[in-house]
């Protein structure tokens, strides 16, 4: 009986330990800030490379909870545009929090940066839904058109905004309409021409099925999270060998 209470503490404080690795794992600030001032999702770009506020409003101040922060990415209110968990993770999402949390509150008169207008319709659209913070305002996202041999049409345009490829997030038909896209396309289109035959065409064909671009290492790959998986293991171990001590213990106690 004494030996069996024994084996069931060491379990107890193992898998409390563990689960406290786990959870400080899943909340890397330094990787967060990591993320956050990537070029995969250009988070600073919209908010503030200190989360002061920037295109977007200020985070730095945030008290949203965890799963509010993660609700908020996958299914995101206003003009923010949405990731899905493919694209960018819980963990890393709650990296990011840890990170943006622990910086200095931002000022009370925080005010929108003004993305600038234009003569033209199409890159008038493209400033105003704040494209420009992710893309060049003189060439915009012609990369990914060039790259695959693609001309920016309407079709292509709206497609690439509402499924997107790559690490590129999705906008619904109420943040940007598919009349809207169309204007944005003639801009693109505008853009792609000046290009010239030579830059459109790349030396070997591409893939028309292009495959999400490779993310940042997310938490659950960080070291203190594979520590944290060790813990784990050892725990179900040390576990499996309690029960068996214990079984070996019963039937070598007389009753």
């Amino acid at each position: 009986m004494y030996l069996r209470r024994i084996i069931v503490v060491a379990l107890a404080v193992l898998v409390l330990f563990s689960l406290t690795v786990s959870l400080a794992a899943a909340q890397d600030p330094d990787n967060g800030k990591a993320l956050w001032e990537g070029e995969v999702w250009q988070c600073a770009q919209c908010h503030g490379t200190e989360a002061q506020g920037k295109f977007g409003r200020p985070l730095s101040n945030s008290t949203a909870t965890e799963a509010e922060w993660i609700e908020q990415v996958r299914n995101p209110r206003r003009s923010m545009p949405a990731f899905s968990e493919s694209q960018v993770s819980d963990e890393q999402i709650l990296d990011m929090r840890a990170y943006v949390t622990s910086l200095p509150a931002p000022a009370d008169d925080f005010r929108p940066e003004d993305p600038g207008t234009s003569e033209n319709e199409g890159q008038n659209v493209f400033l105003q839904k704040r494209c420009v913070a992710c893309h060049n305002p003189d060439t915009g996202p012609l990369d990914h058109f060039i790259e695959h041999n693609e001309e920016p049409t309407a079709a292509a345009v709206i497609a690439q905004l509402r499924t997107p490829k790559g690490a590129m997030p999705s906008y619904t038909e109420d943040q940007v309409s598919d009349a809207e896209a169309t204007l944005i396309a003639d801009f693109l289109a505008e853009q792609y021409a000046l290009q010239g035959d030579a830059s459109a065409t790349t030396d070997a064909p591409a893939s028309t099925d292009e495959t999400p671009a490779t993310l940042p290492t997310s938490g659950s790959d960080t070291p203190a999270a594979q520590t944290a998986l060790w813990f784990v293991l050892i725990g179900l171990v040390v576990l499996g060998c309690g029960l068996v001590v214990q079984k070996l213990y019963q039937r070598t106690t007389p009753l």
